[in-house]
């Protein structure tokens, strides 16, 4: 019998993310990849990779805050706040992170300088909460002449869009438009002004790209500058890397400028912002946003970022403020900046609704949107303190919890922690029961991920005891070190969705291409090539673990079920089968977070031959009597083992039947000695000479069946 190997390479076809299932390709998702940019390919989540805010042209502390939303399948745009010292303009910067290269995904693209206005003279401003609300306008049909837009069953001006915004023609999909308009003018529901001609351009679908920096500040004259600020009649190519400075608007709304949404008409009373949380958009008249303040203790403050406005030298006197709630307060020291967002979870106290979610050093607070009224004091809905996996007896409290993020591919919330002895971050369930929290992660290995470092190291988030600022977009955390040098500023991206405790059920399990078996008796053993160690062996760091599942039926429709592996990846006692098939889970919420990568994957199977000792005689087979018979041809030199058959339909290799020499439990066995002329019972003397047989027949089996009869020692 011969041992025989199927192998799938991680550089063979894969089908693309969302696509539909195919057995013949590794079915890569959109966190788990197949990257032909390294040598060898690989396929696993997207690699952790960093980019370095004080290694760009702008080169300053630009990392207080981080937000940013999928621009496809292919890119998300990462955008961070000015953390630099307090001055009366504030900065925004951007990268693109391309998610299907494994080297040098991240582009930086730039920046654009806020222009803020103030009721008095400008003084300086500390960034306090960054939201990039981007939208898509794709109403009605669209036509261009030159530099004219003509609409129809389109409501721009209604919908309050921004001049500054962009327009594509052909395709409601912005990934498939190919030649932007920035527009200079929106003179009504169905007329639009670019600012460079489009040609023309037949009536069709069209989009408009809206972009709109949400901010929060505090200002050192609190009643002068504080609050919520708009910058409106954004594009992604103001982001340049020599910058783009938007202005204070004056009496205009809609355009590009920016905006203060104060909350009263003399001053500001809310003037003591810690964060901002933003959630989905209900029109386009209405876009609510929140902010906790700590002005008198802490409250709640409502607006809606898609007012009309009414401005003064760029101040709105109330008109976009909605409410604000009466005091409460918290338990711990509320954290005072980057304080809090919206999310709509689907676990806990908020699932299914809106909540804004907060933290101090000891405690998740979550307030219900419901329960942010006017003047009201119940808006504390739940609390979750902080207890690591294992209790505080297996790792120890920090009392330092600093920043909450939400990731809604695993429906899990992210906690980090701050501190000079080394704690570590959280994953989890918003818990308000004193559980356990779901994961612990990340470290600080002193590495030090600068351009100028050494090639053999890998990349990957440490916590370097420093504020972290961080926001998940579909399963990816994009965290940053909140340093103000070289040597402590970096963002990550960390594919948290693609954890394996959350692979199957958030369809972010990789699966392989089948390998055929055919004529396989038998399954040995699965083989996965993998990393060792990422990087050198004397600086690099060993990747995540993954789990590894089979099946061998349900491949080609997707509905066979998985077994998982245990360590060593015997396939032993797995019956023959013409193919099989692979998945794999990666860990990836660790100490490091660096995901495996995989090269290839093998299977070892004997093949339907027989026992060297022996070989298949037709000649002394019995197709009436169903007999099999093989002649001995090879002496063992002693006593002749314990010995199996094993009978195959011989089309669809389906096994029979499996008996043995020993217990002959379902056939009777017989020997011959004389070339078949004569048979008596089995016995397990060697071989007595060249007219030696062996026969097996069974006690049932089907008529009109073609089989392949095997004989082995295992």
């Amino acid at each position: 019998m011969t041992i025989l190997a199927a192998e799938k390479l991680a550089s063979e076809s894969a089908i693309s993310v969302g696509g539909a299932y195919d057995q013949d390709k590794w079915n890569v998702t959109s966190l788990i990849r197949q990257f032909t940019d390294a040598t060898p390919n690989f396929i696993g989540p997207i690699p952790q990779n960093v980019a370095r805010p004080f290694e760009t042209p702008l080169a300053n502390a630009g990392n207080s805050l981080v937000h940013g939303y999928k621009w496809s399948d292919t890119f998300d745009y990462v955008f961070f706040g000015d953390g630099s010292t307090a001055a009366a303009t504030r900065k925004i910067q951007v990268y693109k992170f391309n998610k299907t290269v494994s080297t040098n995904p991240w582009t930086y693209l730039g920046y654009i300088t806020l222009t803020l206005p103030y009721r008095t003279a400008s003084t300086a401003l500390t960034f306090k909460g960054l939201f990039m609300a981007r939208d898509l306008y794709i109403t009605g049909t669209a036509a261009a002449s030159g530099t004219s837009v003509t609409g129809t069953s389109t409501a721009w001006q209604t919908s309050r869009l921004a001049v500054g915004s962009r327009i594509g023609f052909g395709s409601t999909d912005p990934t498939a438009i190919t030649t932007w308009y920035e527009i200079s003018a929106i003179g009504s529901d169905t007329g639009i002004t670019l600012t460079a001609t489009a040609g023309t351009v037949a009536d069709g679908p069209y989009v408009i790209e809206e972009l709109r920096a949400v901010c929060t500040f505090t200002n050192a004259t609190p009643a002068n500058g504080s609050g919520l600020f708009i910058a409106k009649g954004l594009r992604i190519e103001l982001f340049t890397t020599g910058g783009t400075t938007i202005a204070a608007a004056t009496t205009v709304d809609n355009i590009r400028a920016c905006y203060w949404l104060s909350d009263h008409s003399v001053t500001q009373v809310h003037n003591v912002p810690l964060g901002l949380g933003v959630r989905d958009k209900a029109s386009w008249t209405s876009h609510i946003a929140y902010y906790l303040d700590n002005h008198s203790s802490y409250d709640f403050s409502k607006y809606n970022i898609r007012a009309a406005l009414t401005l003064t030298a760029g101040v709105d006197p109330a008109n976009a403020w909605v409410l604000a709630t009466g005091v409460m307060a918290a338990t711990g020291t509320v954290v005072l900046v980057n304080n809090g967002l919206m999310a709509y979870a689907g676990h806990g106290v908020g699932s299914g609704v809106w909540a804004y979610y907060w933290i101090t050093t000891t405690r998740v607070y979550c307030s219900l949107e419901t329960s942010i009224v006017s003047t009201g004091t119940s808006w504390q809905d739940g609390a979750m303190t902080e207890v690591p996996p294992g209790g505080a007896a297996t790792f120890a409290l920090s009392a330092a919890m600093d920043q909450v993020s939400y990731d809604s591919t695993t429906d899990r919330f992210v906690i980090t922690t701050t501190g000079a002895t080394s704690f570590r971050h959280y994953i989890t369930q918003f818990r308000t029961d004193a559980g356990q929290m779901d994961h612990i992660w990340g470290c600080n290995l002193k590495q030090l991920d600068q351009s100028t470092a050494d090639a053999n190291i890998t990349p990957f988030h440490n916590t370097l005891e420093l504020k972290a600022t961080h926001w998940c977009i579909g399963g990816i955390l994009y965290i940053m070190t909140t340093g103000t040098t070289a040597v402590t500023s970096f963002l990550h991206a960390i594919p948290i969705g693609a954890h394996w405790t959350y692979a199957s059920s958030k369809s972010q399990r990789l699966i392989s291409p089948r390998m055929s078996t055919v004529n396989n008796s038998r399954f040995q053993r699965a083989s996965v090539i993998r990393d060792r160690i990422m990087g050198g062996d004397n600086l690099g760091q060993p990747p995540e673990p993954i789990s590894v599942y089979y099946r061998t039926s349900g491949i080609s429709d997707n509905s066979g079920s998985w077994t998982q592996l245990t360590d060593g990846n015997s396939l032993t006692g797995v019956s023959g089968a013409t193919e099989i098939q692979y998945a794999f889970d990666f860990r990836v919420i660790g100490a490091q977070c660096i995901p495996a990568r995989i090269f290839s994957c093998n299977v070892l199977f004997n093949d339907l031959g027989n026992d060297s000792h022996y070989q298949s005689s037709a000649d002394k087979s019995n197709k009436t009597t169903k007999k099999f018979a093989w002649r001995f041809s090879t002496g063992f030199g002693g006593t002749v083992p314990k010995l199996y058959v094993r009978l195959y339909d011989a089309t669809s290799k389906a096994l029979l039947l499996t008996d043995d020499t020993v217990s002959a439990g379902y056939g009777a066995w017989s020997k011959s000695t004389n070339d078949g002329s004569s048979w008596g019972s089995y016995d397990t003397t060697d071989k007595a000479n060249e007219t030696t047989y062996i026969g097996y027949t069974p006690t049932t089996l089907a008529d009109s069946i073609k089989v392949i009869f095997v004989i082995s020692q295992t």
